[in-house]
């Protein structure tokens, strides 16, 4: 075995004498002087590059013979140089699927999350917050939070798991209709938390997240510069509003079956269903969940995480990406809050390649953490 990967790794101009043995072999007993074996040898030049595999020579030279013009070790060889290249390229192919799919094996089902494009690059507030309405924008996209009623905006870590869980089951089962499970424990549990029945711990605040859900609306509008046929250019824009759940199975409804220990679900609307089926972005879920109490670390996982898609280096000023998260106050405080948060994010992801400079930050194209499925 050590010698047969050796061997793969010699360039074909290397293997000349290999090459000079097979060809031998094929016109053993005929009248051809060896200068013309060298001679039709030599023609292995156009294919240096080509790594040698003695069992793909032998699938090569056996096609050539068919093909060749005439039986000599020149029209061979010159039928071989045609035809190695083409069977070498698809062993490579061959073998970046195979890898490709040992890393999906390697990585189950349970080890990956989603999140909606769009939620990657507009967040909710990432403190507790008085405000009813929340825009964020970066250029040509806006995305317009609103809270209906008296009810205030959702903020903080859990409300962030909580459309991570639904994004994921709804992607994974292909429905609209989720499990929260037979209890508040369960739902609480299956976020990564641990459950606590205390007035105000975690079951309560879970709930009080998974309400103001309920009652908050979302608004997207996105704006296209279109080169029209005499020159001009029209900017054109598009907008959909949506809540995440479907209105007719109510908020009050799943409050009874979790606190009642029935089996509890919810339904996502229309609308967010079809958004989260089109537009996933997988995560590490055993990321998210050690990023739980950090909601920046969090947003900026997802971010970036969605950004290195994109395979090409992208600088944002610190500043833009305040208003795309929805954060207010001096640009120097969120520098240092950005800098602990993806310095949390490496620790769980390594690879990831961001810098923050001269007031921005930098997201240099890099392996990503999840393969997209």
């Amino acid at each position: 075995m050590e010698n047969e990967t050796s061997d793969i790794k010699r360039g074909m101009l290397a293997a000349k004498e290999d090459y000079l043995f097979y060809l031998r072999s094929l016109f053993e007993g005929q009248d051809i002087h060896i200068g013309a074996l060298h001679s039709a040898a030599l023609n292995l030049h156009n294919i240096r590059d080509c790594h040698y595999d003695p069992k793909t020579v032998k699938s090569a030279l056996d096609e050539a013979i068919e093909t060749a013009d005439e039986f000599t070790p020149r029209a061979v060889t010159d039928a071989f140089v045609k035809i190695y290249p083409t069977i070498t390229d698809q062993t490579s192919i061959a073998e970046q699927v195979e890898d490709a799919l040992k890393e999906l094996e390697q990585q189950s089902d349970q080890d990956i999350c989603y999140q909606y494009s769009t939620f990657c690059s507009h967040t909710l507030p990432t403190s507790k917050t008085n405000k009813q309405v929340l825009v964020t924008e970066y250029p040509n996209n806006k995305l317009t939070i609103s809270s209906i009623g008296e009810e205030t905006l959702p903020w903080g870590g859990i409300p962030r798991l909580i459309i991570l869980y639904l994004n994921t089951m709804a992607v994974k089962y292909s429905s609209n209709t989720i499990s929260l499970g037979q209890n508040i424990k369960e739902f609480v549990e299956s976020l990564g938390y641990a459950a606590s029945y205390v007035e105000g711990g975690t079951n309560d605040q879970v709930m009080g997240q998974l309400e103001k859900l309920y009652k908050t609306e979302f608004g997207h509008e996105q704006q296209e510069k279109i080169l029209l046929d005499n020159g001009t250019i029209e900017i054109r824009t598009s907008k959909k509003s949506f809540k995440l759940f479907d209105e007719k199975h109510t908020f009050e409804i799943v409050r009874g079956n979790l606190t009642e220990r029935a089996e509890a679900t919810v339904r996502l609307s229309d609308t967010y269903y079809k958004e989260i089926k089109s537009h996933p972005v997988p995560l590490s879920l055993e990321t998210i969940k050690s990023l739980k109490k950090s909601p920046l670390a969090l947003d900026l996982y997802a971010f970036i995480s969605y950004r290195t898609n994109t395979k090409r280096l992208i600088a944002i000023k610190l500043k833009d990406l305040m208003k795309q998260f929805g954060i207010e106050g001096e640009a120097w405080r969120f520098k240092d809050k950005a800098e602990k948060a993806l310095i949390l994010v490496k620790k769980y992801w390594p690879e990831c390649n961001i810098l923050i400079k001269n007031n921005a930050m930098v997201i240099i194209p890099s392996k990503t953490q999840v393969t997209a499925r």
